[in-house]
């Protein structure tokens, strides 16, 4: 299921021996203030460990069918897409890139395309992302709104053009 997103942007779904480098680039996505203040690095390292297997667990339990995908640049692991497309939305759980990797329109393909997606099937396109989080200005000039806010994060959703009729 391979898709471009750019010239050398491409996506494969995710293999076993991929777990190593999304824990990597989970750790490396967390911000200053989700870090372990006062613990050394093997500790927070650990900690850090602990987090990503509950978060993919807690993804896995609550969405078992979604689509697990490592973003590539050429033959380098980037990022990772994991979206579920279940049967009154379409779920994007998680977008990641290496920090070296954002800013150069990934994310914008990325989000385009599931959008395109979502007007294909009809659905709206949802995700959770964190207070302050940089994307949201990304996701509000790809028409994304804010649902509602829990105190940590904002729901925010894209509805397909109403009125489009694809029968």
């Amino acid at each position: 299921m391979p898709s471009r997103t750019s010239r050398s942007i491409e996506m494969r779904p995710a293999e076993a021996g991929d777990m190593a480098f999304m824990q990597q680039l989970y750790a490396c996505t967390r911000n200053t203030e989700v870090r372990m203040g006062g613990c050394d690095l093997a500790t927070e390292t650990l900690l850090q460990g602990v987090q990503f297997r509950a978060q993919q667990s807690w993804f896995e339990s609550q969405y078992p069918n979604a689509d697990l995908a490592v973003i590539m640049d050429r033959e380098r692991p980037v990022g990772r897409l994991f979206v579920d497309y279940g049967p009154g939305e379409l779920r994007i759980l998680d977008i990641c890139l290496l920090p070296e990797y954002r800013n150069r329109g990934i994310g914008l393909g990325l989000l385009r395309s599931l959008q395109a997606q979502g007007e294909r099937l009809r659905l709206p396109v949802r995700l959770n992302v964190a207070l302050g989080s940089p994307a949201l200005r990304l996701l509000q000039r790809c028409g994304f709104e804010i649902l509602a806010v829990d105190g940590v994060y904002n729901l925010m959703e894209w509805m397909p053009p109403a009125g489009i009729d694809l029968d």
